[in-house]
C-alpha cells in the first residue's frame, strides 16, 4: 500500500508544476556561485556563500515538495477517503515521504555539488553531500509534522518556522543550537564543524523524529 501511495504521488507531482519550480530554485546557487567566482580571486571563499544558499533550499524545498503534498491530500480530503479503506492512516505520511524526499534530498544535493564545482572549482566531499542529504530528511520530516498540524497553511508555515526559527536559533552559542536543522546539517557537512559530527548527527536524528511522530499522532487523531 505504500509503494502504491508512493507511486501515486511521484505522478502527481510529474504532472504538476511544483518539481520544476523546485528544480529552478535548485538552479539559482549554481547561478550565483557562477557570479562569485568572476567577482573574488580567492575561489575559497564562495563554497560556504553558496552553502548558505543551499540552508534557504533546506527551508524551502521540504515546504513545496512535502508540506504542500500532505496538507493538500488532507485538504482535499483525499486523505479521509483513503482511511475509509482498509489502510493504515500512517501508510499516507510513509507514501508521501517516500515518493518525495528522495527527490527533494537529491535535488539539494546535486545543487550543493554543481555550486561547489562551479564556484570553487573542487566537488565537495562525500560526507559533505551526506550531511546536506540528512538535513533535508530532517528537514521533509519537519514539513510533514507542520503540515498534519495546519494542513491549510503547511507550506507558508514551513517556511516561516525554518527561517524565522530554526535559522536564528542555528547562530546561537548556546545548547538551543542542537534544536536547529540547518546548524546541525552544516555541521555534518562539515561546512561550520564547531561540534562533534556524532553528536550533531544523533541531534538531527531526535528532531526530525520528534516531527515525524508529531504528524503520526496528529493523523491517527483526525477526524473522517
Amino acid at each position: 500500500m505504500i509503494g502504491t501511495l508512493a507511486r501515486l504521488t511521484l505522478t502527481r507531482l510529474v504532472r504538476g508544476k511544483t518539481l520544476w519550480i523546485a528544480i529552478a530554485a535548485a538552479a539559482l546557487p549554481v547561478v550565483f556561485a557562477a557570479i562569485r567566482n568572476g567577482q573574488l580571486e580567492d575561489t575559497s571563499r564562495v563554497a560556504p556563500e553558496v552553502f548558505s544558499f543551499e540552508m534557504l533550499l533546506l527551508a524551502v524545498l521540504p515546504a513545496m515538495l512535502v508540506a504542500g503534498s500532505v496538507g493538500e491530500d488532507i485538504e482535499d480530503r483525499t486523505a479521509t477517503y483513503l482511511w475509509s479503506r482498509p489502510v493504515a492512516r500512517e501508510a499516507v505520511i510513509a507514501g508521501k515521504l517516500v515518493a518525495l524526499v528522495p527527490i527533494a534530498a537529491i535535488i539539494v544535493v546535486a545543487s550543493w555539488f554543481a555550486g561547489a564545482r562551479v564556484g570553487a572549482g573542487d566537488a565537495p566531499p562525500p560526507e559533505s553531500l551526506g550531511g546536506l542529504a540528512a538535513g533535508m530528511v530532517a528537514a521533509s520530516l519537519a514539513a510533514t509534522g507542520i503540515a498534519t498540524l495546519v494542513p491549510k497553511h503547511g507550506t507558508a508555515l514551513t517556511v516561516v518556522y525554518m527561517l524565522l526559527f530554526d535559522l536564528p536559533v542555528g547562530v546561537l552559542p548556546a545548547s538551543l543550537r542542537y534544536m536547529s536543522i540547518t546548524h546541525l546539517t552544516g555541521e555534518l557537512a562539515g561546512v561550520r564543524a564547531h561540534d562533534s559530527p556524532a553528536v550533531c548527527g544523533i541531534a538531527l536524528a531526535i528532531v526530525g523524529a520528534i516531527w515525524l511522530v508529531v504528524g503520526i499522532l496528529r493523523i491517527r487523531r483526525m477526524e473522517i
